[in-house]
């Protein structure tokens, strides 16, 4: 197996991880929306409600870890030029960079 073989699968044993992830994370999006569709509706005394505030908050980071997964499960599975190069590396581009 050469070493391109090997950066492939691992980077797509990866991209599956990351896709586990994801279906993980889709799991809760119906309760995120069914607690900020509950939330919605409650009023305040000061006009503006704390826990409906809080729901909207973590259904936005619930959707951007989405976002951030699927094209981090792209990018991965794709295995593109980017991905081989930064894991085979050779030792001398290494001293040069540092240097």
């Amino acid at each position: 197996m050469s070493a391109k073989q090997a950066v492939t699968i691992v980077s797509r044993a990866l991209a599956i991880y990351f896709l586990g992830w994801l279906l993980a994370d889709l799991t809760y999006l119906p309760s995120y929306l069914h607690s900020l569709f509950h939330h919605s509706g409650a009023q305040s005394v000061l006009g503006t409600s704390y826990w409906r505030n809080a729901d909207l908050l973590s259904l936005c980071l619930l959707l951007l870890r989405m976002t951030a997964l699927f094209f981090a499960v792209q990018w991965f599975y794709r295995a593109g030029p980017s991905i081989q190069t930064y894991f085979l590396a050779s030792p001398e581009d290494e001293l040069q960079q540092t240097r």
